[in-house]
């Protein structure tokens, strides 16, 4: 495959947090690449580093050393206002929890990224609703996240995450707080949206049948990061 190929290239991140009393080596020389319509899971145990790599492939954190670059787009080249631009446009985000704006009805929370990009509001609440059509929720639209169950919140979420069409989707622990069969339903709708969409989709979890479901999987071992077979 071409270097042109690849959405997403990471070439020796470290990542260390300092304090006064020591430094603690998270992250210790991580290469990986992900193609376009690659879905690939990232395992491991709690607190080894999962969450602090897809912060730093997201252009949420920076690396202590090492370099990102997404779509070939190098992100340490890039000012914090690029950076928050450029993140905007090209990378979604599904956290464990879902981070939907309280005030706001779902249809709103999804067309929220697509007007901060400068899109015409007709045109954000035209696809806002495609998306919320897309993961089963036309009918839940207008209401608000705590009127909505943690399955739908986290629905909402996805489509917030998809509203850009970014180049790649990163997803820490996307059904963390939900029950086995929500967690069913959310895993079934990210491998369709994937396979409609053609983005690519990182994945960070500690659930297997999600992690198999992947194209691959990658685990994180002593700060270091190896495929499995």
């Amino acid at each position: 495959m071409n270097d042109n190929d690849w959405i997403l290239e990471a070439e020796d991140i470290h990542r260390e947090f300092r304090t006064p009393e020591a430094t603690l080596k998270v992250l210790q020389g991580i290469s990986l690449n992900l193609s376009k319509g690659e879905t690939v899971a990232v395992t491991g145990a709690s607190g080894i580093g999962k969450s602090t790599l897809l912060h730093l492939l997201g252009g949420l954190d920076k690396p202590t050393s090492g370099e990102v670059r997404i779509g070939g787009t190098l992100l340490g080249d890039q000012s914090e206002e690029k950076l928050a631009c450029f993140r905007n446009r090209n990378v979604g985000f599904v956290f464990q929890f879902h981070y939907l704006m309280e005030d706001f009805s779902a249809l709103e929370n999804v067309m929220i990224p697509m007007l901060i990009s400068g899109r015409k509001r007709r045109d954000a609440e035209n696809r806002g609703e495609l998306l919320l059509k897309q993961v089963g929720l036309s009918n839940r639209k207008s209401h608000r996240p705590d009127q909505l169950s943690g399955g739908e919140q986290q629905r909402v979420a996805v489509a917030r995450a998809l509203a850009n069409e970014p180049k790649i989707v990163l997803a820490d622990e996307p059904s963390g707080n939900l029950d086995t069969k929500t967690g069913h339903q959310l895993h079934d709708l990210l491998f369709t949206l994937n396979k409609d969409s053609a983005m690519s989709f990182l994945i960070a979890t500690h659930n297997q049948e999600l992690a198999q479901g992947c194209n691959r999987q990658l685990e994180i071992v002593d700060g270091k990061i190896r495929e499995h077979e």
